[in-house]
């Protein structure tokens, strides 16, 4: 089971992923792919949207942050829009 808010591991041996859930908005996920004809790879994903392949966990993790992180501002700032608009149309009824 995964704890909000911070990045926890699931899975055995090769079989390893990493996800991370912010509320129920965002759930980035990091899974650790084992090929024969080529170097193992990491997939990054946030709400099942592809981000990528990298050679190593913490570059798959750091991608998914920043999606994560860019999209929350993103959030934020029209949630601050929506408020003051709330608040304006509220005053005017």
């Amino acid at each position: 089971m995964s704890k909000r808010g911070q990045w926890s591991r699931w899975g055995r041996g090769m079989c390893e992923g990493w996800s991370l859930e912010i509320g129920n908005a965002y759930r980035g996920a990091v899974v650790h792919q084992d090929r024969i004809d080529q170097p193992p790879s990491w997939l990054a994903s946030v709400n099942a949207a592809y981000l990528g392949e990298y050679h190593d966990r913490n570059a798959a993790m750091a991608r998914v942050e920043a999606e994560i992180e860019s999209s929350m501002r993103m959030v934020l700032h029209d949630w601050g829009l929506y408020q003051a608009q709330k608040g304006t149309h509220s005053e005017q009824q």
